[in-house]
C-alpha cells in the first residue's frame, strides 16, 4: 500500500510538472497581438553608435513560428537568452535570427514571430530562410517579410566589427550578389572582424542531409572569398542541429536549434541551442548553449526519439 502511494506521488509531480511547462506557451496564445517595434534596418542604424570594442551577440536560427511545438521551445530559448546579461558584465548589443523565422511564411506566422520577437529584451535582425516566403514563394510573400522584418539583404556596423547579411533561401547566389558580397568584402577589411550571416550553409553539416551545396559550384567559390577576405565567422542554419566546421581560415557555424522540431540525435546536434560570440578589440570567442526542450515536449517526442536512433545503433 505504502508503494503504491509514493508511486500515485510521483505521477501526480509528474503530471504537474508536465503541466506546468505546458504554461508558457498557452499565455503566449493568449495574449494580444504586437506592434511592429523595430526592423533591420531600424536596429543597423542603432548598432552603428556603438562604440566600446568589447561586447558580444546571439545567433539563433530555424524559430519556425506559427507552429505550437516549435513556439513552445523557442520561448524557452528566449527565456534563456534574456538572462544572458543578468550579471551586466558584457554588454549584450542584438540577437540575429538566421532564417526561417516562421513556420510556413503566413501573415498569421509572422505575427506569432513577431510576439516572440519583441519577447527578446535585445535589438534583432532577421535573415529570411527558404520557409519565409512559402505562402507565395515571390512577390507576395517577399513582402510579408519585409513588413515584419525589413530588408533581406544588406550591411551593418557594430563597433570594431562588419556584418553582411545574404538571402540564399534559393540555395544559390547570383553573379549580381556575388559582386555585391565581394564589394562588402572589401569594406570590411577596415574592420577587425567580419561576419557573415546567411540561412543555407555552404557545405554539407550531415550524411543524412537533402541539401548538398558542396556539389554545386557557389559554394566553392562563397568558401574561396571568405578565405581571401579573412572572414571571422560564417553562421548558417537550415539543417537544424548545431555544427562547427572550419574551412581555411574562416569557422562556419550551422545552428539551427532555435525552437523548430530536431530530427536529428542529441548526439550528433540535434538539440535546442543558441551561440554566444564574444568580442574584445581584436579577440574573439564563441559559446554553444544547449537547451533543455520543454519537459512536455521531451516526454512527448526527444526522449522518444534518441531511444529510437539508441535502438537504430544496436540492430545496425
Amino acid at each position: 500500500m505504502r508503494t503504491n502511494k509514493v508511486l500515485k506521488w510521483i505521477l501526480i509531480l509528474f503530471l504537474l510538472a508536465n503541466a506546468y511547462s505546458f504554461l508558457p506557451v498557452i499565455r503566449f496564445y493568449l495574449s494580444p497581438g504586437e506592434k511592429i517595434k523595430c526592423t533591420n534596418e531600424s536596429v543597423a542604424k542603432e548598432l552603428k553608435q556603438n562604440k566600446d570594442p568589447y561586447f558580444s551577440f546571439i545567433v539563433t536560427s530555424d524559430t519556425g513560428s506559427g507552429m505550437f511545438f516549435n513556439e513552445s521551445a523557442t520561448l524557452k530559448i528566449v527565456s534563456r537568452i534574456n538572462r544572458e546579461n543578468r550579471f551586466k558584465k558584457v554588454p549584450f548589443d542584438f540577437v540575429a535570427n538566421i532564417g526561417d523565422i516562421t513556420f510556413r511564411g503566413r501573415e498569421s506566422h509572422y505575427k506569432n514571430y513577431l510576439k516572440i520577437k519583441n519577447m527578446i529584451k535585445f535589438p534583432v535582425i532577421d535573415v529570411i530562410g527558404n520557409h519565409d516566403d512559402d505562402f507565395d514563394n515571390g512577390p507576395r510573400g517577399l513582402a510579408l517579410f519585409h513588413k515584419y522584418s525589413g530588408s533581406e539583404e544588406f550591411s551593418f556596423v557594430d563597433r570594431n566589427a562588419y556584418f553582411i547579411v545574404l538571402d540564399n533561401k534559393g540555395g544559390n547566389f547570383s553573379e549580381k550578389q556575388f559582386a555585391w558580397l565581394e564589394n562588402e568584402l572589401k569594406n570590411s577589411k577596415s574592420f577587425k572582424h567580419t561576419f557573415i550571416f546567411m540561412h543555407k550553409p555552404p557545405f554539407n553539416p550531415l550524411q543524412q542531409a537533402w541539401y548538398r551545396p558542396e556539389t554545386n559550384s557557389w559554394s566553392h567559390r562563397f568558401l574561396n572569398l571568405c578565405d581571401k577576405y579573412e572572414v571571422s565567422m560564417v553562421f548558417s542554419g537550415h539543417e537544424n542541429i548545431s555544427r562547427v566546421v572550419k574551412f581555411g581560415r574562416v569557422t562556419y557555424f550551422v545552428c539551427g536549434g532555435g525552437g523548430t522540431l530536431l530530427i536529428q540525435p542529441t548526439a550528433e546536434g540535434g538539440f535546442l541551442n543558441y551561440i554566444v560570440v564574444k568580442i574584445n578589440k581584436d579577440y574573439l570567442d564563441y559559446e554553444i548553449r544547449k537547451v533543455f526542450p520543454p519537459l512536455w515536449q521531451f516526454f512527448t517526442f526527444y526522449l522518444w526519439k534518441d531511444l529510437a536512433f539508441f535502438l537504430q545503433g544496436l540492430l545496425n
